[in-house]
């Protein structure tokens, strides 16, 4: 599994419509970039994706990607397991083989149900590899380690977690738990400290924009240079932590249509544009500053 999976965007065009030429665009740069792809994360809007869009998508990758669709991973959670079952079964029409599911949200199952969720899924498609992902600040719910050590050692298909938890010591005794788990995290300005406790990688949300960079930080430390991996992380920190200035993936559009990587950076509602210009120069600023463009 790619150490580098980008929590990919979903591009719409002026009228709010999938913007299919930008897809194709953006998927292209991350390959290039030597990224893997989450199609239908959070960074993607997934719960604004209508079932006919993710079948649009879904067709799009199959027909322009099929070379590399092992590099794709296809989110499938929402509060209702029969749905995330559903889900399974339209990406596995189109070639997919990799999954990630949500923790559930907004009906708070308790630790039980979270077993009982993730069981029934993976159980059910035991050909198939499974990430978890654990978002509590989304979700309202938390998978403790002990809840995934025992669903880990139940389901042989559960290949990795997305920790969000933002929680480095609850990613520790994850990785005591599972050590053969790969550890993601979910928060790219904790990717350093991650790799430095056994974590695989990042699914990252700032690969969008730089999948070179990010992808490099990753290989300078696991060829044992973590000081230039540091180096090179810091580069890029403060626009990192820009990112999340305003809800994801308002201010990662904004600055990938800055960059021309996307025609226009709309997002669905509830979710809207930023109104602040002070917030606009910053993100410009920042990212003015890593390539040193005046």
């Amino acid at each position: 599994m790619h150490p580098v999976l980008t929590a990919l965007i979903t591009p719409f065009d002026s009228t709010g419509l999938l913007d299919f030429k930008s897809l194709e665009n953006i998927i292209n740069h991350q390959l290039d970039g030597g990224c893997g792809v989450v199609l239908f994360g959070t960074t993607g809007e997934c719960p604004t994706i209508g079932h006919e869009e993710r079948n649009q998508i879904m067709s799009l990758v199959n027909e322009k990607f099929s070379n590399h669709i092992s590099n794709f991973v296809i989110g499938v959670g929402c509060y209702n397991t029969l749905e995330c079952v559903n889900n399974v079964e339209e990406a596995k029409k189109f070639g997919f083989d990799t999954f990630m599911i949500t923790c559930p949200y907004y009906n708070k199952p308790t630790q039980d149900g979270l077993k009982a969720h993730f069981s029934f899924i993976c159980k059910k498609y035991l050909e198939n590899k499974f990430i978890i992902y654990n978002i509590p600040g989304r979700t309202g719910v938390n998978l403790l380690p002990q809840t995934l050590s025992e669903i880990y050692s139940s389901n042989i298909n559960v290949v990795g977690i997305k920790e969000a938890s933002g929680d480095l010591n609850q990613m520790i005794i994850v990785k005591r738990l599972c050590p053969d788990i790969l550890l993601y995290s979910g928060d790219d300005s904790l990717l350093i400290p991650t790799l430095s406790i056994g974590g695989h990688g990042v699914i990252s949300v700032i690969s969008n924009l730089l999948p070179k960079q990010i992808n490099s930080i990753v290989k300078l430390y696991n060829s044992n240079k973590q000081t230039e991996a540091l180096v090179e992380y810091l580069k890029y920190d403060e626009l990192i932590r820009l990112m999340f200035i305003e809800t994801n993936p308002v201010p990662i559009k904004f600055i990938m249509r800055v960059k021309g990587l996307i025609e226009t950076d709309n997002v669905r509602l509830p979710l809207v544009l930023t109104s602040s210009q002070s917030i606009k120069d910053k993100i410009i600023q920042a990212f003015r500053n890593i390539f040193k463009i005046n």
